[in-house]
């Protein structure tokens, strides 16, 4: 096993190198010299880039690896100091902060490393990628791309896993992971036996509870009871759930569409727009006249066979401001990635047999 020697967050030969080549990220730039013909790298600010491993590739020397606690001063810095850059794009933000995160995990994996700081990195890593991912939802696809996110995001979760079952004594923080495993995973039998096969005192926590009865909802297709229970989700768990919105409301509207099939009576925006938990009626009514409903005055009229086909609607994920944003309240992106977000909502009240029916 290969034990990192490099105390700084770039190996002074990358960033020698990577001043040389003129690659250097504007955050790494000592400031004065981006103008000139040859910006000079900060030391206290360049961080190490992530490199594909490549077959032929010489081995990783112990100089240009960071041992767990410069990976957690690494971290820090990146969620601290840039994603606290508020005059910068979070867009931009965040993709140093992946390609610098991906170094550090690369790094860890190397090493073989099963430090607490490896774990508490990971843990954050996960509340990074579900915040950018519902922060950057409306970006263009050239811009940023869920997919590659969500993926990054079920490889620490994944990773995290393991570390909860063999070092159960390091995982303050286990319950909030297991039950976000969960909410990535709805409708999955393999994630709810994972859960039922935890330990009681963490299988009966009321935010693992509350992801199991979410679970049920999604399996029963109660649009109502789902809706009330993202209600008491905290801001990192509303992220995750966004990824079901979508085809959650169109799954819903088919079924109304056919419970509330009329020739000639009309259902009122504002009580969709309560029971789907849309922002407002008017989005309700646009989203519904994307799916191919009629619209009549603030109304829809259900009508069999109306509603288009999947493959041509045209849906946009979009933010929510009834069950994400207004959850946010004044936190900034580095106390929701360290977690101070949690504690005020870590026992929701969830009543377990009261479903709406």
């Amino acid at each position: 096993m290969v034990e990192g020697k490099c105390m700084y967050m770039c190996p002074e030969s990358e960033r020698n190198l990577r001043e040389l080549q003129r690659r250097l990220h504007p955050f790494e730039i000592v400031k004065g010299t981006e103008k000139t013909k040859r910006p000079s790298a900060d030391p206290d600010a360049t961080v190490k880039e992530y490199s594909r491993p490549a077959a032929g590739k010489a081995e990783v020397i112990p100089s240009d690896l960071r041992p767990p606690k410069v990976l957690f001063k690494t971290w820090s810095y990146l969620v601290d100091k840039i994603l606290s850059k508020n005059d910068i794009s979070y867009l931009a933000r965040y993709n140093f902060v992946f390609d610098r995160l991906r170094s550090i995990r690369q790094d860890a994996v190397i090493q073989r490393s099963e430090q607490p700081e490896i774990i508490t990195i990971l843990e954050q890593a996960v509340r990074f990628h579900h915040l950018s991912s519902y922060r950057l939802c409306e970006q263009s696809m050239g811009d940023f791309d869920t997919k590659i996110c969500n993926d990054h995001m079920n490889e620490c979760l994944s990773r995290l896993l393991l570390f909860y079952q063999f070092y159960p004594n390091l995982c303050r923080n286990q319950v909030e992971f297991q039950s976000l495993y969960l909410l990535c995973n709805l409708g999955s039998t393999n994630a709810a036996m994972h859960i039922l096969s935890l330990p009681v005192k963490i299988r009966k926590h009321p935010r693992i509870q509350l992801a199991l009865h979410l679970n049920r909802a999604y399996l029963e297709h109660n649009f109502v009871r789902f809706i009330r229970l993202i209600e008491k989700c905290n801001y990192i768990e509303s992220c995750a759930l966004l990824k079901y919105r979508t085809a959650f409301l169109i799954s819903s509207l088919e079924t109304m569409n056919t419970a509330y099939h009329s020739k000639v009576l009309t259902f009122p925006a504002c009580v969709l727009s309560d029971w789907l938990g849309f922002d407002s009626a008017h989005q309700a009514l646009c989203f519904c006249q994307e799916c191919g409903l009629t619209i009549k005055d603030d109304s829809i009229c259900f009508t069999k066979g109306a509603m288009k086909e999947r493959s041509k609607m045209k849906h946009k994920r979009t933010f929510s401001q009834k069950f994400v944003d207004c959850k946010l309240k004044k936190r900034s992106p580095p106390d929701i990635i360290k977690g101070l977000e949690i504690n005020e909502t870590e026992k929701p009240q969830v009543d377990m047999w009261n479903y709406v029916n």
